[in-house]
């Protein structure tokens, strides 16, 4: 891979792989969403473009990429990720809209590969909603809509004979989080000594750090196999009530966890339902950074930018 397009270049995930993409010695096309976007890390790099282009005028791409012999198409942008902008209808309609235009903006510029940003909700919610008398939330409405985005946005890319790869994202953390996802939640209320309610915490449940997850999505970019999806994690999930013991003992063995406060209602996966270990089987993949290190390292980062 010698030139990759990442949308959302501004966003957490997007961020570690432009640093990964960079590393490894390839030009990037930073797409951001506005000029407020926060560009100062891409503005570091000697190998990065940028260029502003927000979601819903994606189909304007090619008019401001004047490239034409880009590899990958890494598609991260997607309007709300986490709290009460899941529950959107029209935003995530619009997501599911965008994601299918990036598909054909990949295609009119001549990349070769387009890497999807999927999401393990989307299996949460074939497992969980079909089912008879369960009661979907409302934050389902984003799962789904990233499950639509992928069976919509793969079939697309197949009739244009573009090469697709959905990377399944787990639970991706690290420095540079500023959302209101589980992790980075969980630490600035054990910080800020707030009580703390939880689910039973018996799902499974598997949490990468950032840098590693950057370095999969590379892998994917540059080596993985046409309308194939592959999973960004661990081979090997564990109960989510163990990382939060693990990541309280952190921050401060004295906090008090209250399992079971919060009732849990969705899908118990297995981690049957893709398999973990095609990272590994395929491309010799192996996380460099524990849980606890990624932890140590998110909470130093949050405690200094409060």
């Amino acid at each position: 891979m010698k030139k990759a397009i990442v949308t959302g270049a501004s966003g957490f995930v997007g961020g570690w792989l432009v640093k990964e993409l960079v590393s490894r010695g390839v030009k990037v096309i930073a797409v951001v969403r506005s000029e407020e976007s926060n560009m100062t890390v891409l503005r570091q790099y000697d190998n990065v473009s940028i260029v502003v282009c927000p979601i819903e005028k994606i189909t304007t791409l090619p008019l401001l990429i004047l490239d034409d012999d880009i590899d990958v198409f890494y598609h991260f942008a997607w309007a709300g990720t986490s709290g009460v902008d899941r529950a959107d209808i029209k935003l995530q309609l619009s997501n599911v809209k965008a994601t299918c235009d990036a598909v054909k903006v990949a295609s009119e510029i001549g990349c070769i590969k387009f890497v999807n940003a999927g999401s393990i909700m989307e299996y949460e919610a074939v497992q969980y909603i079909p089912a008879d008398g369960t009661e979907p939330v409302l934050s389902n409405i984003y799962s789904t809509a990233k499950q639509t985005a992928d069976f919509m946005a793969k079939t697309l890319a197949v009739s244009l004979k573009l090469s697709y790869v959905n990377a399944i994202i787990s639970n991706i953390f690290g420095t540079g989080e500023k959302s209101e996802r589980f992790i980075n939640t969980a630490i600035r209320n054990f910080l800020n000594k707030g009580k703390t309610t939880f689910t039973h915490g018996e799902q499974l449940y598997d949490f990468i750090y950032a840098s590693d997850a950057a370095r999969a999505f590379y892998l994917v970019g540059q080596s993985g196999k046409s309308y194939t999806s592959y999973y960004i994690g661990n081979p090997k999930p564990y109960p989510l009530k163990d990382f939060i013991t693990r990541m309280k003992n952190i921050v401060d063995e004295n906090i008090e966890l209250n399992f079971g406060e919060i009732p849990y209602q969705g899908a118990l996966l297995k981690y049957t339902e893709f398999d973990t270990t095609k990272l590994h089987n395929e491309f010799g993949f192996e996380t460099e950074v524990t849980f606890e290190q990624g932890i140590e390292k998110t909470v130093q980062w949050i405690q200094n930018n409060n």
